[in-house]
This record gives structure tokens, C-alpha cells and sequence, in this order.
């Protein structure tokens, strides 16, 4: 039996990562992007990188279709970067085909003393 990590690490094969120096060196330069938090509902309303949408891990495959385009940049981002790499996947496996993974989630962002909204 596979366990979570098992999955992620399976998955980081074909999914591409950005780091947080990356992803504000996109937000800063207003690179057209969609950067989707993926966080469940609760940890959504404590805060958030700015621009960015929220779709639920639950529902993304569902919700995607409202927010982005198969040749849109996506990257999608979570607490510390493992559900979002398996939301990549599955958005790849859909034909989304620009899609990243924010390596360290959220956390990293925090971290490093960047801008969240409210």
C-alpha cells in the first residue's frame, strides 16, 4: 500500500516546482498568472498570497474550469507545498498543461516575511 508520502514523491516526478522567490518575482511583475490557493476553507480565512483564488483541494477539479484555461500559467499553492503537488497532477492528468506546484506552501511564504492578505 502507498502512503501519502509515497503519492507526493511519485508525483513530484513530473510536476514542476516554484519557490516563493520565483512566485513573487511573478506576482511583482504582474505576470499573467493563476495562482489558486488550494487550502481547505478554515485555513483560507486566515490568510492569503495577494491575487490569488481559492479552490478547495475537495473540489478543484470541479471548480477549475471558472478560474483557468488548459494554456493558463496555474500554480497552486497549500500549507507546505504536498497537496498542491498532487492538485498539479490531477490538473495535469485533466490537460491543464502550465501547471506548478509552490514548493513550501504558504508556510515558506510566511517565513520570509512576504505580504498576506486578509
Amino acid at each position: 500500500m502507498k502512503n501519502f508520502q509515497d503519492l507526493v514523491q511519485e508525483a513530484l516526478k513530473s510536476i514542476p516546482e516554484i519557490d516563493i522567490y520565483q512566485l513573487k518575482e511573478k506576482i511583482e511583475s504582474n505576470k499573467q498568472i493563476r495562482l489558486i490557493d488550494i487550502r481547505e476553507d478554515r485555513e483560507w480565512v486566515s490568510g492569503k498570497i495577494p491575487s490569488a483564488f481559492h479552490i478547495g483541494r475537495g473540489v478543484l477539479e470541479k471548480g477549475i474550469p471558472e478560474i483557468a484555461d488548459l494554456e493558463d500559467e496555474i500554480i497552486l499553492y497549500c500549507a507546505s507545498g504536498f497537496r498542491s503537488v498532487l492538485g498539479s497532477k490531477s490538473l495535469r492528468e485533466m490537460g491543464f498543461k502550465n501547471v506548478y506546484s509552490l514548493k513550501g506552501g504558504i508556510s515558506d511564504w510566511v517565513s520570509a516575511g512576504f505580504e498576506i492578505e486578509e
